[in-house]
């Protein structure tokens, strides 16, 4: 096990998924998600599948331009699972009205280890203002 190289990978993913919401795309963030994923977002309902995940994220990115930054405050790694706690910034903008929503939140994201490579296994966040 070489935890670099795996710190590196998950790192690399937090960039994907930063990008895939910056510009839209469902394809790359459908990608670096596991099909046992679980999602807790505020005001939604839990996830449990890839499928919901899916399509969360495309109700998301039909409604909203998302402009978002996310920094790491620590990554952990524990054999098949890794955990990373991190601080967004967001401005959504409503796609048919054009209102601006700005908020600040955290993040833990927990990763798992499928066939060598790291998926995003659970994603839970909370707004902070």
């Amino acid at each position: 096990m070489n935890r670099d190289n795996d710190r590196q990978q998950i790192e690399k993913l937090r960039l994907i998924v930063q990008e895939a919401e910056n510009t839209g795309n469902l394809q790359m963030m459908t990608a670096i998600l596991a099909d046992d994923i679980t999602v807790i977002a505020p005001g939604s309902p839990v996830i449990n599948t890839k499928a919901g995940g899916v399509e969360f994220l495309r109700s998301w990115f039909d409604a909203f331009y998302i402009q978002i930054s996310y920094e790491s405050q620590d990554i952990e790694i524990r054999g098949d699972l890794a955990y990373e706690w991190a601080i967004y910034q967001q401005t959504t903008t409503d796609k048919q009205t054009g209102e601006k929503a700005s908020e600040t939140g955290r993040m833990l994201w927990i990763y798992k280890k499928y066939n060598e490579a790291w998926l995003q296994h659970f994603i839970i966040w909370n707004t902070a203002a």
